[in-house]
């Protein structure tokens, strides 16, 4: 082997080796200091009190059996019931099938380095509307809408809830379902742009996403990573969420600083999709509105199992 790459690798190990250093440091300081609180009240990663009125808490089924017994993928809110369909793999390769005619150009730069984005509640509701829906060639445009009124009589079916985005192409909704877990997936993608690979973007375009959606993946961990490291490596041993369902101070601190930005360019997210995640996660906002979006993602080719 050339000595360069020797100690080209020497070099990599000595920085990951540092690093992992800082962070057991940070952690036991920090640890130390009491940061053991998850999400305050009012923010979004907190449960309110409009959730005493539901059954449930929203995760996976594949999470359930881990978590509290309220965790399940469905909302039971008094009038308010979503259950998540049983997607599979037909699915997600039905969903592939199809064309995007308009898709998002990449991110010319980090918006987490801009003013920070607000939460938007102002309504509104991505949907695709099909050019060529033949089996042979599925092709379809996405276009933000005022309402879902407005969505269904331009000939469009609501594919999640806010505006069009970055990941809100049926390529990456498909990635979505096909990764219920991708909290976990990311952190691996995460970890090689901690330690100096410049293949972070490449993981996360590997586990299916799109280029744009990939970006803003990768500018939202990397975000995460500057304003949380400290606050997660005290949280790594820590469960998702305390007893009350809120989210831990990691998932809780990424949740505050990163989720409004990403929420803005990205467009889909799970809750906003109808789909549940590892992560238990409430039916309700603070305001006590839908947090989980009831929507079903067949397009054009069955309505319901």
């Amino acid at each position: 082997m050339v000595p360069g790459r020797i100690a080209g690798r020497q070099r990599r190990v000595l920085a990951r080796t540092i690093a992992l250093c800082l962070i057991a440091i940070a952690s036991a300081l920090l640890a130390a200091c009491g940061v053991r609180g998850g999400a305050p009240p009012g923010t979004p990663g907190h449960v309110s009190e409009a959730n005493e009125a539901c059954a449930t808490l929203f995760c996976s089924a594949e999470a359930q059996s881990d978590s509290d017994p309220r965790c399940a993928p469905s909302c039971k809110c008094g009038r308010y019931e979503f259950s998540e369909p049983d997607y599979n793999e037909q699915d997600a390769y039905a969903l592939r099938s199809w064309r995007l005619l308009n898709p998002p150009k990449p991110l010319p730069s980090n918006p987490f380095d801009e003013t920070p984005a607000q939460d938007d509640d102002s309504p509104a509701y991505c949907a695709a509307i099909p050019v060529a829906p033949s089996p042979t060639a599925r092709t379809y445009r996405l276009k933000t809408f005022p309402t879902e009124r407005a969505a269904r009589a331009a000939g469009g079916q609501v594919t999640h809830r806010g505006r069009c985005g970055a990941c809100s192409s049926f390529q990456d909704l498909a990635t979505y379902i096909e990764r219920r877990n991708l909290n976990r997936a990311g952190r691996r993608c995460g970890m090689r742009g901690m330690f100096g690979d410049k293949t972070q973007l490449s993981c996360l375009e590997n586990l299916g996403f799109t280029e744009a959606c990939a970006q803003i993946w990768s500018f939202n961990i990397e975000n995460t990573r500057s304003k949380c490291m400290g606050t997660c490596a005290a949280t790594a041993p820590t469960k998702h969420k305390l007893p009350d369902g809120s989210l831990n101070a990691c998932l809780a601190c990424d949740e505050v600083n990163s989720g409004p930005t990403f929420k803005a360019f990205a467009g889909r997210t799970r809750r906003r999709s109808g789909l549940s995640s590892g992560i238990a996660r409430p039916c309700l906002d603070a305001q006590g509105k839908r947090a989980v979006f009831p929507v079903q993602h067949y397009y054009l080719t069955r309505s319901s199992r």
